[in-house]
């Protein structure tokens, strides 16, 4: 008879995701660390990176005697169970499944919260607050060059990336 296998939701030290995953994996402990695709600046470039869906967390999968929570527990790169009432949190396996799905039918999609070259934006914060600029490129990793309208010529500004927003272009 097999045992029956649970899913558990570990909490992981800081940005040890992977590491924690490589340690469980080596212990025989099937782990899922959900990952997906994203653009984001990195030295003054754009780039695509895999980032961790789920940052400081990860899904474990346990029999009642496959291996001790002990062990699991003080794996490098784990912090703790994520618990209830001092017991471990189980996952529904139609969860995990659900999340696998998701993943894999986005592998290929790019998650962008950065402006294209050109788009309009509005500044929401400081002293250009209120007025339209049109993105020109990134400035650093959390700055972008903009071009604001100001007495009818374009001024170029570096303004941080929260300080923008994009302009609704959907017809009022």
């Amino acid at each position: 008879m097999t045992e029956k296998m649970n899913w558990f939701l570990l909490q992981t030290k800081s940005r040890q995701e992977q590491r924690a995953a490589e340690n469980l994996d080596r212990q025989s402990v099937t782990s899922f660390c959900p990952m997906i695709k994203v653009e984001k600046i990195s030295r003054s470039r754009r780039v695509e990176a895999l980032e961790v869906l789920f940052p400081g967390y990860l899904f474990v999968q346990l029999g009642e005697t496959s291996v001790s929570a002990t062990s699991v527990r003080s794996t490098r790169g784990v912090s703790h169970f994520v618990t209830t009432a001092g017991a471990p949190i189980k996952v529904p396996e139609s969860l995990i499944e659900q999340l696998r799905e998701r993943v894999a039918v986005n592998a290929d999609v790019v998650a962008s919260s950065l402006p294209k070259v050109g788009e309009e934006m509005e500044i929401i914060e400081g002293p250009f607050r209120g007025l339209n600029a049109v993105f020109s490129q990134p400035d650093g990793n959390s700055r972008a060059l903009v071009l604001v309208t100001m007495l009818n010529q374009q001024v170029k500004a570096s303004l941080p990336f929260s300080s923008l927003t994009p302009v609704d272009q959907s017809p009022g």
